[in-house]
């Protein structure tokens, strides 16, 4: 059963964590124990590099116990790939209308108050690097679990006022679907705590309608910066 699921989708919450190690540092010559240290077992590691060589995304030399596998030169179509199978919709979401122009700093305070993990993307992310399309959203990933979400929701509501509209929202709540990444691999810019520029890119490009133009802006713009996608 495991194994069936994970040959499917090399692209769950934490088998994405291999992908993203390998994409940070495409040269390296990785070893299962490698991937151990970051939280991914022996049996999930095998089963994702497995799949990810009949893909043609990884190289794996198998010379005993010096076998190691290597990103392939495919990254282009690999993140494509990653597009196809990801959308922002697998995240546990809610919108809500807030009338407060300063409604982030409201719940940047909220979160630091009650010491609660969060990291800004979409939108509220893209504006505070190199903003292209004008969408004044403000999209934030909460580091709760899902049974905390009526409580968290429930409190923050009822401190700013937040509006629950049939349809529509300018201020979105969500519970990563990938948790185990989302926070550890946040970054402080100009206060707030962004997701990653691999994560941002994921979550811009199939969300609709204009998330592809933002994403492709950002891609230009890391390059011009010397940075890459992840």
């Amino acid at each position: 059963m495991l194994k069936r699921r994970q040959l499917q989708n090399i692209y769950s919450d934490k088998s994405s964590l291999i992908l993203r190690a390998m994409l940070k540092d495409p040269k390296r010559k990785w070893k299962i124990p490698d991937f151990q240290k970051i939280g991914v077992s022996f049996g999930l590691t095998s089963l994702v590099l497995n799949r990810a060589e009949s893909l043609g995304f990884v190289n794996r030399v198998r010379i005993g116990p010096g076998s190691y596998s290597v990103l392939s030169n495919k990254r282009e179509e690999l993140l494509n790939d990653w597009i196809n199978n990801y959308s922002f919709s697998k995240n546990l979401h809610t919108y809500y209308y807030s009338h407060d122009k300063n409604i982030l700093k409201e719940c940047k305070k909220y979160f630091e108050e009650k010491n609660i993990e969060y990291s800004l993307t979409l939108y509220s992310a893209s504006r505070l690097i190199s903003p292209y399309v004008k969408d004044e959203r403000s999209f934030i990933y909460v580091g709760i679990k899902p049974e905390e979400a009526e409580q968290f929701l429930n409190n923050i509501v009822s401190r700013y006022d937040l509006k629950k509209l049939i349809k529509g929202g300018n201020l979105c709540f969500a519970i990563p679907f990938y948790g185990s990444s989302v926070f550890k691999e946040s970054r402080k810019v100009k206060g707030f705590n962004l997701v990653s520029n691999l994560q941002l890119y994921l979550d811009l490009v199939g969300f609709p309608p204009t998330g592809i133009e933002e994403a492709l802006q950002l891609k230009e713009y890391w390059q011009k910066a010397g940075e890459e996608i992840a």
